[in-house]
């Protein structure tokens, strides 16, 4: 759907899908949006709407029809003047993309293929959200059962109790599922830095098995880790691969990551609070950070992890608009900024870990760290 109220904008977008065999519907207005939403006998996969319309705006529209379609993808319209507008979209009204006037038709119709394939992945996603709260139900099933074989026969009670293994493997396997599917988004949305997950979750993993954690919670943070980026999915192409750098707005842009990232995993249901901890790995030990400005241990340990993991990984490689610093410069900056801005004991074992793996620390079988 596309909505704007100047009819030549509305028909530019009917000439740019001519040739596509998409199904786009088109109101002159925010009220006449949110109306044919409601109607709607099917969901729509992406909404496209202008900031500037009488009566209501592209902030209002989205923030209502992402109540009614919350899968859908949507895309803003907007002029340079609107920055502090397409922060606000982005926070409240869940814009994933923005395009300012003039725009490239070239350009929006690429994004709007990619969007698609989008909707697809996260479509597939919510297939395996299901299935793993139907495994949790015969799990819990499951338990009730072997509550009340408990004084049967010890045949009997191993045959549950082989089912309740089989049955959590299954789990498992759908678990691994999603968080795989989740990292192809992120690596889709950002070619430079595809691999960065991973390198950031075997990172986290070593200096949490230096820290002697639990497996348990090593499996948490690896989890989280790989995960950690997920919020990016609503920040721009141009902007993840800008070879310049970043202007305020952009900035600004890119740290909503964090609490996309909150709302896009909330609704899964991890067994540990990976979206928490994932809101929270730009936080800073005396309150620098973001997006909360949290301090010391308000911050979760596996937070802090992953923070000092991804700015390893981030300055020891390379980006659009600077070289691999290598691991040494980034072993520098987190000893530098040790007990102010990193947790001590996460750096020490990081140290650790390094000094251990003879001055390495990242895998280099897809990029130049050193």
């Amino acid at each position: 759907m596309i909505v704007d109220d100047e009819d030549s904008i509305l028909n530019a977008f009917k000439r740019i899908l001519a040739d596509e065999n998409y199904d786009v519907h088109v109101a002159n207005s925010g009220l006449e949006g949110l109306n044919k939403l409601r109607s709607a006998t099917k969901p729509y996969s992406i909404i496209i709407s202008d900031q500037r319309m009488p009566e209501m705006s592209g902030v209002q529209f989205f923030s209502k029809a992402k109540e009614i379609f919350p899968d859908a993808i949507r895309i803003l319209l907007t002029g340079y003047a609107d920055s502090d507008a397409i922060i606000e979209a982005i926070n409240k009204g869940g814009v994933h993309l923005y395009f300012t006037k003039p725009w490239h038709e070239e350009e929006i119709l690429l994004h709007i293929k990619q969007s698609l394939s989008k909707v697809e992945i996260l479509a597939e996603n919510k297939r395996l959200v299901e299935l793993i709260r139907e495994k949790n139900k015969e799990l819990t099933e499951l338990n009730k059962a072997l509550e009340q074989k408990a004084l049967e026969k010890t045949n009997d009670l191993l045959i549950q109790t082989e089912k309740l293994k089989e049955s959590y493997q299954k789990s498992q396997i759908i678990m691994d599922g999603i968080v795989r599917t989740l990292s192809k988004i992120i690596e889709t949305r950002d070619p430079y830095t595809a691999g960065h997950e991973d390198q950031v979750a075997k990172i986290a993993c070593k200096i949490a098995r230096e820290m002697k954690l639990p497996e348990e919670q090593i499996s948490f943070i690896h989890i989280a880790a790989t995960l950690h980026d997920i919020g990016k999915i609503c920040v721009p192409s141009e902007i993840l691969t800008k070879p310049s750098a970043l202007n305020n707005l952009e900035k600004a842009i890119i740290k909503t990551h964090c609490k996309v990232a909150n709302d896009v995993l909330a609704n899964i249901e991890f067994p540990y609070p990976v979206a928490e901890v994932i809101y929270q790995h730009h936080e800073r030990l005396d309150g620098s950070g973001y997006p909360r400005g949290l301090r010391g241990n308000e911050i979760a340990l596996e937070a802090r992890i992953i923070g000092v993991a991804d700015v390893i990984d981030a300055m020891a490689s390379y980006r659009p608009y600077r070289p691999a610093l290598g691991v040494d410069a980034a072993i520098e900056e987190i000893v530098k900024y040790r007990g102010i801005t990193y947790d001590p004991d996460v750096v020490d074992a990081c140290l650790t870990v390094y000094k251990k793996t003879a001055r390495t620390l990242i895998e280099t079988n897809h990029r130049t760290v050193n």
